[in-house]
């Protein structure tokens, strides 16, 4: 009967081995990394970070997470302001066509729909972009890159190229190139608070 159970288990690891071969074949070797560290790959003045995930694994809650950890200055004191976008709500019914659209535009349509912005308060917004002192979250690029409205072209891109930013997308969404690519493959009971 030992035998049979010693059997059983050699069978199981080889079979969990054989697994985890073919996990990495495909996918590559992966490493761990803690999210305060995710910008050291990025080699130019402006970061970038691209992070996969398939559909349901935590992107969102990802992109919540670190924007929670910000403000409570735990994480990426270099950034005076981040700003989290869902890019699904950049829509034609909310940014209706007919008009170019900055990032003043994006940041008063996402955090404050009922109320302009100060002539002061646009002025410390562009300084701070200018110095590059905000991080731009953009997050479900797969939702989005099929149908980005015309008028939101040149603001995305601008962001995405001359910005600080974080992107989320499902992997087969994205072709563009980032130094610095991640990805979720779920959680542990070790790293859930």
């Amino acid at each position: 009967m030992k035998e049979r159970e010693k059997q059983k288990d050699f069978n199981l690891d080889k079979q969990h081995g054989e697994i985890l071969g073919t996990y990495e074949e495909i996918y590559g070797h992966k490493t761990s990394i803690d999210v305060e560290n995710m910008f050291q790959q990025c080699k130019d003045q402006i970061k970038n970070v691209l992070v996969l995930g398939r559909a349901g694994i935590g992107k969102s809650t990802f992109c919540q997470y670190v924007t929670y950890r910000w403000a409570k200055g735990e994480l990426w004191s270099e950034y005076q302001l981040v700003i989290l976008i869902r890019l699904r709500k950049l829509t034609n019914s909310r940014y209706p066509p007919g008009k170019k659209y900055s990032l003043i535009n994006l940041l008063e349509n996402e955090y404050f729909p009922c109320e302009d912005l100060s002539a002061e308060q646009i002025q410390h917004f562009k300084e701070l972009c200018k110095n590059h002192q905000i991080l731009w979250i953009l997050d479900g690029y797969d939702e989005f890159a099929q149908n980005i409205p015309e008028q939101l072209e040149d603001v995305f891109k601008h962001v995405r190229e001359a910005q600080h930013n974080i992107l989320t997308s499902r992997p087969y969404a994205i072709k563009a190139s980032y130094d610095a690519k991640l990805e979720i493959t779920g959680f542990t009971n070790d790293n859930i608070v």
